[in-house]
Order: structure tokens, then C-alpha cells, then sequence
């Protein structure tokens, strides 16, 4: 079954929502946590100026108040001291103070006043103490309860006054008994001579304090939540818009994409006329340029290739003509002689040949050439050689001698390649019944022959000197001869052999060659070519033919 495959369109929206997503919560988030951290840092600075306000109000009221106390408590004068802390108690002057007292340094409570709304109420949390009745304005004041010494010992040894402290205070309210928490402020009260004479305390509600910063964290959260509810606004705007970018840029995108794809699947069809239509200038309309481009060539390269198809068919048939022009590989038996024959060319076709001919009388002609270069153009002037000798050997057997053979082709190869190409050429005729060979050379290589002599083979070249066959046109040739005895051998070649470069560059020389010839030359003439391919192959290894090769190994002697 074949698998689902999901669009790029889905993919490309689908990430690019997901990414903005991503981004503004992210966003949210740290704007969130900013603005929480803010507000409660600003909750707590707010608490922190109302609680040293608080302190500052009743750190100083307690002082102010306790310097003037001390001239009455010297005269004992109680309703000095009720008029002047009773101020600091009355409901009308917005004061936080709930309740007030003084006290000796004996200990008795000398004043004990609280709110309007407070009936009675402890100076400490003791079950065993009564409740002083609280009084704004009392007709007869008069001094109450003494307090333990203990009570006085944390303001006697206290390092500074006034002394802050949060009391636990049971009062009566409305009828009924509660303790509230208070902040109590408690100064001491000093003669002008710096006598102790007691003690002044104001004890302060935290309700109003408790109420800002509940304000304060109220508004806090509302500004929260008004932030949260316009983060979230704007994060569904951000997200739509996102969307429908991306939607519209993966639809840009994937348009020309999918045009890519139809244009590249018409093409795997076969069709290379089609071409993409991407208009964007972006990597993807680069992409489409170079597919048109890439389809261009692509097509172009197909007609080279059909046309080439073609080209290496034809090669191929002219490689098998000029097959047929040289003798087949293998040992060749005549009466009189055996020999063997090899040919290779350095490309499809070569500008080598040999070939042999059976004279009037038995004689035997033998012919090799090499034309420069390799290849067509190399191949048909060989095979135009080739031609001309067969005609000249045919039609003119009476007149035919080396000298007049050679000027002949010459003439040929100098009227057809118009001194463009220009080929090396040896003819040699051999006769077994008198024992004579006789050779004619074009700029050819010289032949090697091998002969024993008092049993010890000897190897020499058969010189003959002449021009190229195309070089000049009315050249003249010269025969030489020379003895042939039965067991001689007759080595032929061409340059490619001994030019041949191994990976170093170094060439195969004829005197490499020699001294296999001189180790070998006993053998058969197939045996021996054997012998000097295989030390080739040994010698070139992977170095490739530069050259076409040509060799033909005779044996005199039937």
C-alpha cells in the first residue's frame, strides 16, 4: 500500500502557525511574568512606605506627646494627662490610634483611653488584669491598676525608645470580647532634670494599612487580568495574520513547485520539449532557470547522443572494413614460410596496416604502413593505400618492383591526403627458391632480422632509407637485398611498439625489444608475438595506447 504522502502546502502552513504560536506565548508569557513581578514589587514598596509611614506617625506622636507629660505627671495632674492624650483617641481627628495609656515607673496606670466604639479593654494579654474602662473624657479621673514590674522591664531595658512592638490587646466591642493585633509605640516620659517619671504608649490599628495593600493587590491583579485578556487579543490577531501569510506564502511557494514537479515528470515521460514557468525571484525561480536550463541540455545532449549513436555505428563498421583489410590473427603456414600477424588500434579505427600477397612463382610480398596520427581520417588514407597496392599488384604483375610499388602509392597518398597526413610504408618481397629478400622503405622502421650464427642467435636491422609516402610526390625509392636463409627470422613493426610510455614516461626502445627477440627467437612466430605482447602489457601496465600498433613475426623455412 502505498504510503500517504502529505502536502508541502500543509507542511509549510502548518509549521509557520505552529511557530507563531510558539512565539507569542512565548511572548505572553515573559510579558505576563514581567508585569506579575512588577506589581509585586510595587505591592510591596507600597506596604513598605504605608508600614514606615506608620511608624514615622507613631515613633514621633509618641514622642511629642510624651514631652509635655511630664509636667502634669510631676503635679500628679490627672486631667492634664486625659486632655492631652485624649486628641490623639478622638474619632474626628482621622487618627488610627485605638488605644492609649500612660503609665508610672512604679507601674499604675495613670491613663487608659480607647476609640469611641471600645468600651473597656487590657493593657495585656494576662486573664488575671482587668479591663480598664476606656473613656474619652471621664468627670473624675482617677489612677488605676499597677502593673507588674515585669511588665516594665522590657521599656526599662530597652537600648532606644520610642519602642515598636505588635501587642496582642483583649478589648471589649459592641459587647463583645475580641483581641485584635496592634502596633503599639510606647516613649518615655522624662522630667527636665532626665528622671524616668513613667512611660506614654499609643497603640495603632492595621486596618488601613491591611485595606491599601489589599487595594494595592487588587488593582494589581486587575491590571493583570486586563493584561492577560489584551495579550490574548493580540495573540489571535498575530496568530490569524500568521496564518493567513503563511497560507498565502505556501500557496506562493507550492505553485511554483508543483510546476516544477508536472515539468519534471513530463520530462521522465519523455517529453523534453516542456519547460517550467517560475516567475519569482527567489532560490525557487533560480531553481526553475536551471531546470529549463538543465532541460535545454539535456535535450541537446540527447541530440548528440543519437547523432553520436549514429556516429559510433558507422565507426563501428568502418573499425570492421578496416579489420577486413589486415589478414586475420593467428599463425599463417605457406610453403616456405609461417608467420604471424597482430594489429591494434589506439581508437575506433587506425592509420596501421599490414598485409601479405602470394606472388607468380611463390614469392612472397609483404607490406606494413603507418600513417600519422590515428583514427578516421588515418584510416582512410591506410584503406586508400591499401586499395592502391591491391590495384597495382593486380593490374601491373609484369612491371611490378619495390621501387615503382612505392612511388606509385606515394603518388596515391600524396593526391589524396594534399600532404595532410603522410604514411611510413616498407614492402619486401621474399624468395625462398634462390634465397633472397629483397626490401624498399618509406621512412618506415627498420625491419629486424635474426639469424644463428654458429649456434648463437644475432639480430640486425635491414636499413633502406626513403621519404614519407606523401610527403613529396616525386619521390624515388631504393631496393635492397640482402641473403635469406632457411630458420631466419623477420621481425616487423610499427612505432607504436617501441614508443609506447609506461606511467613514467618512459618508452619500450628497440633495444628492449631486441634482447626479448635474441631470448625467444627460436619459437614459433605466434609464440614469439605472444612473448613481446605479454612484456608490453607488463611493461605499459596501466598506462594507456597512445599509438596504433602493428607487428608481423616470419619464419623462413616450411
Amino acid at each position: 500500500m502505498a504510503k500517504r504522502i502529505i502536502s508541502l502546502r500543509i507542511k509549510l502552513t502548518a509549521t509557520t502557525v505552529l511557530l507563531t504560536f510558539l512565539v507569542v506565548a512565548v511572548f505572553a508569557m515573559l510579558i505576563l511574568r514581567f508585569v506579575s513581578e512588577e506589581v509585586e514589587a510595587e505591592t510591596k514598596r507600597l506596604a513598605s512606605v504605608s508600614t514606615k509611614a506608620l511608624d514615622e506617625l507613631g515613633t514621633s506622636s509618641s514622642r511629642y506627646l510624651a514631652l509635655p507629660a511630664a509636667s502634669p505627671m510631676y503635679d500628679n495632674d490627672l486631667a492634664a494627662l486625659y486632655s492631652l492624650v485624649r486628641p490623639s483617641i478622638v474619632q474626628e481627628t482621622g487618627a488610627d490610634v485605638v488605644t492609649a495609656f500612660i503609665v508610672a515607673e512604679n507601674g499604675r496606670v495613670w491613663v487608659a483611653l480607647a476609640d469611641y466604639d471600645i468600651s473597656m479593654f487590657r493593657l495585656t494579654a494576662d486573664d488575671a488584669e482587668p479591663f480598664y474602662v476606656a473613656t474619652a473624657d471621664p468627670d473624675a479621673p482617677t489612677l488605676l491598676e499597677t502593673l507588674p514590674d515585669s511588665w516594665l522591664a522590657r521599656y526599662r531595658d530597652a537600648e532606644s525608645l520610642p519602642l515598636r512592638e505588635v501587642v496582642n490587646r483583649p478589648l471589649v466591642k459592641g459587647g463583645q470580647e475580641e483581641t485584635v493585633e496592634l502596633v503599639q509605640y510606647t516613649a518615655a516620659i522624662i522630667d527636665r532634670n532626665g528622671e524616668h517619671l513613667g512611660y506614654l504608649s499609643l497603640a495603632y490599628s492595621q486596618d488601613k494599612l491591611r485595606a491599601e495593600v489589599s487595594r494595592i493587590q487588587a488593582d494589581g491583579k486587575a491590571r493583570q487580568a486586563g493584561l492577560r485578556r489584551f495579550i490574548l487579543l493580540l495573540g489571535i490577531i498575530v496568530l490569524v495574520v500568521g496564518c493567513v501569510i503563511a497560507i498565502l506564502q505556501a500557496l506562493a511557494i507550492t505553485r511554483n513547485i508543483k510546476l516544477l514537479s508536472k515539468a519534471t515528470q513530463r520530462i521522465a515521460q519523455g517529453d523534453l520539449s516542456v519547460r517550467a514557468d517560475v516567475r519569482s525571484r527567489d532560490e525557487i525561480g533560480l531553481l526553475g532557470q536551471q531546470f529549463n536550463t538543465m532541460a535545454d541540455r539535456v535535450q541537446a545532449l540527447l541530440l548528440e547522443t543519437l547523432e553520436k549513436a549514429k556516429l559510433e555505428k558507422e565507426l563501428d563498421i568502418a573499425r570492421m572494413i578496416q579489420e577486413a583489410l589486415v589478414p586475420p590473427p593467428g599463425l599463417t603456414t605457406l610453403p616456405g614460410f609461417r608467420f604471424a600477424g597482430f594489429f591494434r588500434s589506439a581508437s575506433i579505427c587506425g592509420g596501421d596496416f599490414w598485409g601479405y600477397h602470394v606472388l607468380a612463382g611463390g614469392d612472397l610480398l609483404l607490406s606494413i604502413g603507418d600513417v600519422t596520427g590515428h583514427g578516421v581520417p588515418s584510416a582512410m588514407i591506410s584503406a586508400a593505400a591499401k586499395s592502391g597496392l591491391d590495384t597495382l599488384i593486380n593490374v601491373s604483375p609484369s612491371r611490378l618492383s619495390l621501387p615503382y610499388l612505392l612511388e606509385e602509392l606515394n603518388k596515391t597518398v600524396y593526391d589524396t591526403a594534399q600532404r595532410k597526413f603522410v604514411m611510413t610504408f616498407l614492402a619486401m618481397k621474399l624468395d625462398t627458391r634462390v634465397g633472397s629478400l629483397e626490401f624498399a622503405n618509406a621512412g618506415h622502421n627498420f625491419p629486424l632480422l635474426l639469424r644463428s650464427v654458429n649456434g648463437k642467435p644475432e639480430a640486425q636491422a635491414l636499413i633502406a632509407r626513403g621519404n614519407r609516402l606523401g610527403d613529396v610526390r616525386n619521390s624515388r625509392y631504393q631496393q635492397i637485398g640482402c641473403e635469406l636463409l632457411a630458420g631466419d627470422l623477420i621481425f616487423l613493426y610499427t612505432d607504436g611498439l617501441t614508443e609506447y610510455r609506461d606511467p613514467q614516461g618512459r618508452e619500450y626502445t628497440e633495444r628492449r625489444l631486441r634482447r626479448l627477440l635474441l631470448s625467444h627467437c627460436h619459437l614459433e612466430p605466434d609464440a614469439i608475438l605472444s612473448k613481446v605482447l605479454s612484456d608490453l602489457s607488463e611493461f605499459a601496465g596501466n598506462a594507456p595506447q597512445e599509438d596504433d600498433i602493428t607487428i608481423v613475426v616470419v619464419r623462413v623455412g616450411g
